[in-house]
């Protein structure tokens, strides 16, 4: 069916077995068409149920939006609920409770303030608030967005800042800017900017890269971590650590040939064996067997067999290191630890 200029209806419209096209605007109570709908102008109703594919040339206003095939707006859409088997892709600014799509999403930014529920790829081009989001492949946020909660399978890129409160990445997460949130769990690789700050925990499987400050109540990584300065009350690392500034932290454990460049500042420091680190400074310290370190300053140290020390050792209350332990320099004991 084809309409020229505006069709505006107190009523319902109901298409069987067929399509509509307005050339104007469209008003309605519900639309239901069975096929196809185009609308040349802008779209107002309460609810529309589209089976196949849908085309809003100006701005959506409706309560609920289900489409069986794909939705395009483009203006804005202001909808309560969307609901589309393929793909959503809204121009300008969305306005919604839930956007609830089988394949793939994108919109130009928004406020969508309950769930958004993708199963492959949701790209906003724009700033975008957010409560949930939930995408099964890729993910791409503007700067300057925020969420809550972020559950991504594969891939999440932020071209700027983020806030949020939970990040779970099966894959890699890379954001351009500033990070700011709760908790971090990444299975691959994690790579910032610029300074991340968490309240919370930071889960890395693989590889993390922060450009300048990392902040976090605490670290846990099974690769390779580097940042300009990092400040946790907890960090293990199961490979390797790079810090120009260095590590400040209550408990610091490098784990089984781990290896650490930047100095480690802690009240408790385990190094495990065959690890190599540059300088340890702390008030109770253990380097396991056949480990390596620089300078290492602590109040209690135990050093085990087949160690090397590298570097200055200065201990203000015990020292207990095995015979075949090495020294470049002999320990010295002080009767206070120079500031660290």
């Amino acid at each position: 069916m084809d309409i020229r200029g505006d069709l505006t209806v107190q009523d319902n419209i109901g298409i069987a077995d067929g399509s509509l096209h307005v050339s104007g605007s469209l008003s309605a109570s519900d639309v239901d068409v069975d096929r196809h709908l185009e609308v040349s102008g802008s779209v107002k109703v309460a609810d529309l149920e589209v089976g196949s594919r849908a085309e809003v040339h100006g701005a959506l206003k409706a309560e609920s939006v289900e489409v069986g095939g794909s939705l395009e707006v483009l203006d804005t859409a202001e909808v309560e609920e969307i609901d589309a088997g393929g793909s959503v892709r809204v121009v300008k600014n969305v306005n919604c409770k839930s956007i609830d799509v089988g394949g793939s999403v994108v919109v130009g930014g928004g406020k969508v303030t309950d769930q958004i529920d993708v199963g492959g790829s949701f790209d906003s081009t724009g700033p975008l608030e957010f409560n949930e989001l939930d995408v099964g492949g890729s993910v791409q946020l503007k700067g300057g967005s925020s969420g809550k909660r972020i559950d991504v399978g594969g891939i999440l890129k932020v071209s700027g800042n983020l806030q949020f409160e939970d990040i779970d990445v099966g894959g890699t997460v890379e954001i351009d800017g500033d990070a700011a949130g709760k908790d971090i769990d990444i299975g691959g690789v994690l790579r910032v900017g610029s300074n991340l700050n968490l309240a919370g925990s930071l889960e890395v499987g693989g590889k993390c890269r922060v450009q300048q400050a990392l902040n976090a109540g605490r670290i846990e990584v099974g690769g390779s971590l580097e940042a300009q300065e990092i400040k946790v009350e907890d960090i293990e690392i199961g490979g390797s650590i790079v810090t120009k500034k260095g590590v400040r932290a209550e408990s610091i454990t490098i784990g089984d040939r781990g290896r650490a460049r930047g100095p480690l500042f802690g009240n408790s420091i385990r190094v495990g064996e065959k690890a190599d680190v540059e300088a340890l400074y702390g008030k109770n310290i253990v380097i396991e067997e056949n480990g390596k370190a620089g300078i290492v300053h602590g109040e209690s140290v135990r050093i085990e067999s087949g160690c090397r020390i590298l570097g200055e050792v200065l201990y203000s209350g015990s020292l207990d290191a095995d015979k075949d332990v090495s020294f470049a320099v002999e320990p010295k004991k002080v009767s206070s630890l120079p500031p660290a």
